[in-house]
């Protein structure tokens, strides 16, 4: 019943929403071929969903969004990613209508990347009762502390990255478009496993995310005939990486996994090569990145990585999402920009949903609802939410040649 209603909302937003986003063109059409060939009796649709014929008007002028993310510090790469998403999504919906007639404002707060400050911020927007859902952290350290205060007040957080399976199930108001450590690092192991490389040396954080990264990498390794001749847990923050890889080419490994963030990765791909290591490489999502290819160079020809989006997919809404982003902000979209550009449009049509379930009215409570009935066709693949409020979806295995990434043969 409830994949059925999530259908019907998925087709009434093609026409709720004309006005507020035919600016993103494709989008429309998207969720209306979701919803083909799923019918049902009228009296069914009915009692299951919001009445999709009667026309609404936002109550409110204004629908503010709280955005608790690092905007500064060393993890500010993908708190910026994430900024400029959202922002490129919210501008379109504004200049087409808004939502029924509302306009979609982006509250932000800079975490810098700590668990503190993260608790801070979304406190701020607990206690705003004009802040309607909000979106991060991209750490799962800040996360985690982001969680108990927004289960305490009721209010929708939305997270395109924070991986960790600590947080499944964490409330009922926690939604993740997130990539899971428990599903890429199974599909990161398969990506070497399906090119015969089967003996692995794998590299990791030490911090929640690297551990938790690891370990289901190397459970699936373990599991599927391949061999762990090392696991070795590394520092972030250091630059300079000769005595684990000095180790790392001792073993002389057919595959490197690794289990770490774009810039100690991509630092780690350049001073491999300068050691003469050349064993397969393979990343987790966050590799997929312009700022690898800066940091590693030559390094990064051949490395790997898994990714849920590539700019180069030649499907029309992608197409457009990265036209329409490198004209605004001279550069191509990356992963965690195109899943926030997603989960804007994702929390737009949360907000409709509210609004025809309450008389034009949006509440906390109303965008629960419309959150746990998502069904929509985004720039990184259609998102329904399981009923814990997670996204699982297929992955893709990228791979650099010629200096740009491309999808792996």
């Amino acid at each position: 019943m409830k994949k059925y209603m999530r259908a019907c909302i998925s087709v009434m937003l093609t026409g709720v929403l004309a006005a507020g986003l035919m600016g993103c063109g494709a989008k429309g059409a998207g969720t209306q071929a979701a919803a083909e060939g799923t019918e049902a009796p009228a009296s069914e649709a009915a009692q299951d969903t919001v009445d999709t014929a009667a026309a609404v008007t936002a109550k409110q002028s204004e629908l503010h969004i709280g955005m608790v993310n690092p905007l500064s510090g060393d993890n500010a790469l993908y708190g910026l990613s994430e900024e400029r998403g959202m922002t490129l999504a919210f501008e379109e919906i504004n200049a087409a209508g808004g939502v029924n007639g509302a306009k979609l404002v982006l509250d932000e707060y800079d975490d810098q990347g700590d668990p503190q400050n993260a608790a801070k911020g979304a406190q701020k927007y607990a206690d705003d009762d004009s802040i309607l859902a909000m979106l991060g952290s991209s750490l799962t350290s800040c996360t985690l502390a982001i969680v108990p205060i927004i289960d305490d007040a009721g209010l929708v957080e939305c997270v395109v990255s924070s991986s960790s399976p600590s947080l499944a199930k964490s409330s009922d108001y926690f939604f993740r478009m997130a990539v899971q450590d428990a599903q890429v690092g199974p599909q990161m192991a398969k990506a070497a496993l399906s090119r015969q490389h089967k003996k692995f040396d794998v590299l990791y954080t030490n911090n929640d995310f690297g551990k938790n990264l690891s370990q289901n990498l190397i459970a699936y390794v373990e599991a599927n005939g391949g061999e762990i001749i090392n696991s070795i847990e590394y520092n972030p923050a250091d630059q300079d990486f000769t005595a684990m890889l000095t180790t790392v080419k001792n073993d002389a490994p057919e595959a490197v996994a690794l289990c770490g963030t774009v810039t100690d990765c991509s630092l780690i791909i350049k001073q491999m090569k300068n050691l003469g290591i050349e064993s397969f490489i393979i990343g987790h999502t966050s590799l997929y990145s312009q700022k690898a290819l800066e940091i590693a160079g030559d390094a990064m020809e051949g490395a790997s990585c898994v990714s849920v989006y590539i700019s180069t997919n030649p499907a029309a809404r992608v197409q457009e999402f990265v036209q329409k982003f490198e004209e605004k902000y001279g550069q191509t979209p990356d992963s965690f920009a195109a899943m926030a550009y997603d989960a804007a449009y994702v929390l737009a049509e949360a907000a409709d949903h509210a609004m025809r379930a309450d008389d034009g009215e949006v509440t906390r409570e109303g965008m629960k609802a419309g959150m746990e009935a998502t069904n929509h066709e985004g720039v990184t693949g259609t998102v329904v939410f399981t009923e814990d409020n997670e996204w699982e979806r297929d992955y893709l295995t990228l791979t650099v040649k010629d200096g740009a990434f491309t999808l792996a043969e």
